[in-house]
């Protein structure tokens, strides 16, 4: 449906909600570029975020042919669908490539699998999934993911315990563990920040967080770790959640309320100024019974603009990060505290690990990085 793409391209059509924003669609954009693939993405018209409702339009001169469908239940990753105009879609496009990008037991990746056997056609199947901790789903649901897994050709799993989760699950086909999203490189990137450093009272060594306020993000292990740190820092968190009341009564209680800044959450072309403003950024996060890391976005968003990253070893974080960046165990305040000083008493070796970082962003996590993976499992995938 691309007016660039080669008469005898590679029809692909990718569904997914996370592609209502436009800053999310990057790695499309690099894919769009190779003529021999013909490119649609699906999203729903509209998607809830826990800040406000995020509405999908195709930007003018985008490099990209989006769809934005109205859907049913938008919001549950679990039971949306589209309405009909979807089964239309399908029936014009024909794809070679069905991409859903919203896990085994979705119920969309099961409308769609079934709306191309009703139009005659069998692409092959594909889908992305994040779940990294066993699960058990009720029927209809599990019948629904045996028949979905079933007919899927290739998975991407974004994280190597999703991979084992899926293989638990019963599925044996090929894998490729493989980030959602990534980053722009020239986007994050290092700046002078000295503007937004003033206006945010920045002065010293900045120890920073970018996330929701939750205590599985593990921020009172990193409120404990910085009451333990000597010489002269700051604190600054991005973010909102129900723990913002808790970690400033703690600031308090340890004597640090006048070295912590709190930000509620900005628009996301603001972050690498943001982060730009610090020194350091940690990820604390914590495995709950219920939850555990899967990626840790702003940790190649943070290594893209330099600045050094220290984790926790919940899930994902320690391969993200590498040996770019540090670790501690998780909820061990004192490891951490251990990190962070050595960072803040040695510049050489925060300068290094900030390169280090940027470096691996640009090896393994660009658009352009995970666009050519992308393509490189369509190619696999394409019909003799």
């Amino acid at each position: 449906m691309t007016t660039s793409a080669a008469p005898d391209a590679l029809r692909v059509l990718v569904v997914g909600h996370t592609y209502t924003v436009r800053l999310n669609r990057d790695k499309f954009y690099e894919l769009a570029k190779r003529p021999d693939l013909d490119l649609v993405v699906v999203t729903p018209e509209m998607w809830p975020d826990y800040i406000q409702p995020v509405y999908s339009r195709s930007e003018p001169g985008e490099p990209l042919d989006v769809r934005p469908l109205p859907t049913w239940k938008a919001g549950n990753e679990v039971l949306y669908v589209y309405r009909p105009a979807l089964l239309g879609l399908i029936r014009r496009f024909r794809p070679h490539v069905l991409h859903v990008e919203q896990g085994a037991s979705a119920l969309v990746y099961f409308q769609c699998l079934v709306a191309a056997r009703l139009v005659g056609r069998r692409p092959r199947a594909l889908f992305f999934t994040w779940v990294n901790l066993p699960y058990a789903r009720p029927w209809p649901f599990s019948w629904i993911e045996r028949y979905n897994l079933a007919h899927t050709d290739w998975a991407i799993c974004g994280n190597r315990d999703a991979e084992d989760v899926l293989r638990g699950r019963g599925y044996r086909g090929p894998v490729t563990v493989l980030p959602q999203l990534g980053v722009d490189p020239e986007v994050f990137r290092p700046l002078e920040v000295p503007e937004l450093r003033s206006r945010l009272g920045l002065k010293h060594f900045v120890i920073g967080f970018v996330g929701r306020l939750v205590p599985e993000k593990g921020l009172r292990t990193l409120v404990q770790a910085a009451g333990r740190l000597a010489g002269e820092y700051q604190l600054l968190l991005v973010g909102r959640g129900s723990l913002r009341a808790e970690i400033e009564r703690a600031a308090g209680a340890l004597g640090l309320a006048d070295r912590l800044v709190l930000v509620d959450p900005v628009p996301h072309d603001q972050v690498p100024g943001y982060l730009n403003c610090m020194d350091a950024l940690v990820l604390p996060s914590l495995t709950t019974p219920a939850w555990k890391e899967q990626f840790g976005h702003v940790l190649i968003e943070a290594m893209a603009c330099g600045v050094p990253v220290v984790g926790s070893s919940s899930a994902e974080i320690p391969r993200v990060i590498g040996d770019a960046g540090l670790i501690f165990r998780e909820g061990e305040a004192g490891q951490l505290a251990a990190h962070l000083q050595g960072l803040m008493d040695e510049p050489t070796r925060r300068a290094r690990l900030g390169q280090a970082g940027r470096q691996r962003v640009l090896a393994h996590f660009s658009h352009r990085r995970i666009a050519d993976e992308t393509y490189e499992i369509y190619r696999r995938l394409r019909p003799v």
